[in-house]
């Protein structure tokens, strides 16, 4: 458009858009603004573009002004960066020196980024850090989680984490390196960048429905690999923080960091490292909860053999001088033990070699399996014992009866039996009584049994 057909004080367009661009440059040649990063992203031509964000109360925005990294100045913008622990990525409180700028050609203001202030960074997550415990001191959720009993042997497990990603991976192989059956329970979150901090908070509520409709769920697992400290800044916000100190079951919080504690690891009932030594606790507790129920069954069966064995020598100490009923008796009734016993021993040994299936079912079946043929076998022991009482020659002699044989052995059963000075030991309760034979009388009277020497 011609300059002379407009009228006197008229701009073109790209007059006013230039003069625009030189009085922006005049009146803020360097200035420094402070926002929330939201809609980072990455040119083709190395330039970083992103949208400084103001908000307020209940997250509304306010205001925000479009960014840029030229390529020339990003290196040296992400080395500061680095070396301070931050990461530029979505959410981050960020200081920027630098100057607004207007394209005439898009028609398109922006602020040109020169500079960062890192430290103004960590300062805004330290203070946003702790008003978030402030909070949850004040709700008394910062010891509610911990207060949970963590299962002796936790195979079912939920697990929150990004799929795919080195610490899902990292987790579940050792898990399954362990030989247990764990069941796990995947709920697929976000762990980073802007919309970590919801989907992680959904995950949880997710788990909570899953646990209140009746499924088993001993433990929740949140994991995920190391970072930067605004890399995890997603741990310290009150959203996630939540989530976790009110969780049905104990948490297990294994981010990947080495000196930093997120709040997330403080309302967690037990804090780890990394994902893998997160998934190393849980193996851990099941082992120890195997082995004591191995030693439990092991002690179980040497009772039950400590028992049999004191009953079969009970059974084999009996003399074989009772009448044939009572010899006979006894032998059955020993052959039974030493069968019983056969069967225990068997019956202890499938019990050991299902012990781990059926500690990945149910702990307190292999309990009460392994008690219940105890039990029996007691019961069948006192039963023989109280038999074995019944049957012995000392109750008989202490209902008054006496056992006479001869000097040979030969036990007396009629007067047929003896003969004049033939020699008699006569046992009673008390003791012997020794004799000696003087005569016998007739067959129709009673044979006297004279005593002449008598000895205890």
């Amino acid at each position: 458009m011609p300059g002379s057909e407009l009228p006197a004080g008229t701009y073109t367009v790209s007059q006013f858009a230039w003069e625009m661009k030189g009085l922006l440059g005049d009146t803020y040649p360097s200035v420094w603004i402070a926002g929330e990063v939201q809609r980072l992203r990455t040119a083709a031509r190395g330039q970083i573009y992103f949208e400084l964000v103001e908000k307020g109360r209940g997250d509304r925005v306010q205001a925000k002004l479009d960014c840029v990294i030229w390529a020339e100045d990003r290196p040296r913008v992400e080395a500061v960066l680095r070396e301070a622990g931050v990461e530029l990525s979505e959410g981050v409180v960020l200081r920027c020196a630098g100057r607004p700028d207007f394209w005439p050609g898009g028609g398109r203001f922006q602020f040109v980024v020169a500079n960062v202030d890192p430290l103004f960074s960590l300062g805004a997550l330290e203070r946003r850090r702790r008003e978030t415990l402030q909070a949850l001191q004040a709700a008394g959720l910062l010891e509610v989680n911990k207060r949970l009993p963590l299962a002796p042997a936790p195979l079912d497990i939920g697990l929150v984490t990004s799929e795919g990603s080195a610490a899902y991976h990292d987790f579940l192989h050792t898990l399954e390196q362990s030989g247990f059956g764990f069941r796990v329970v995947l709920v697929h979150a976000a762990v980073q960048g802007a919309a970590a901090e919801a989907e992680i908070g959904r995950a949880f509520e997710l788990l909570k429905a899953f646990a209140r409709d009746g499924n088993r769920l001993d433990a929740i697992a949140l994991i995920r690999g190391g970072g930067s400290r605004t890399d995890l800044a997603t741990f310290d916000s009150r959203r996630v923080a939540r989530a976790v100190a009110e969780a049905p079951v104990p948490v297990i919080c294994g981010v990947g960091h080495q000196i930093d504690v997120s709040i997330s690891d403080l309302v967690a009932h037990t804090t780890c490292k990394t994902p893998t030594e997160a998934a190393e606790l849980l193996v851990g507790r099941v082992g120890g909860a195997a082995y004591g129920v191995e030693e439990t069954a092991r002690a179980l069966t040497r009772q039950a053999r400590d028992v049999l064995r004191s009953a079969e020598n009970r059974v084999s100490q009996v003399t074989y001088r009772f009448a044939s009923p009572s010899r006979a008796l006894l032998v059955t009734r020993a052959a039974h033990c030493r069968a019983l016993e056969r069967d225990l021993a068997w019956s202890a040994k499938r019990t050991l070699a299902d012990a781990e299936r059926l500690e990945r079912e149910r702990r307190t079946r292999l309990l009460r399996g392994a008690f219940l043929p105890v039990r029996r076998a007691a019961r069948q022991m006192e039963a023989h014992k109280r038999l074995c009482d019944q049957l012995s020659p000392e109750r008989t002699l202490a209902r008054g009866f006496s056992l006479t044989r001869r000097a040979d052995g030969g036990l007396v059963r009629s007067a047929d039996d003896v003969a004049p000075g033939v020699e008699l030991r006569t046992r009673v309760r008390s003791g012997t009584i020794r004799s000696r034979v003087l005569a016998m009388a007739e067959q129709s009277r009673q044979k006297d049994l004279l005593s002449t020497e008598k000895r205890t």
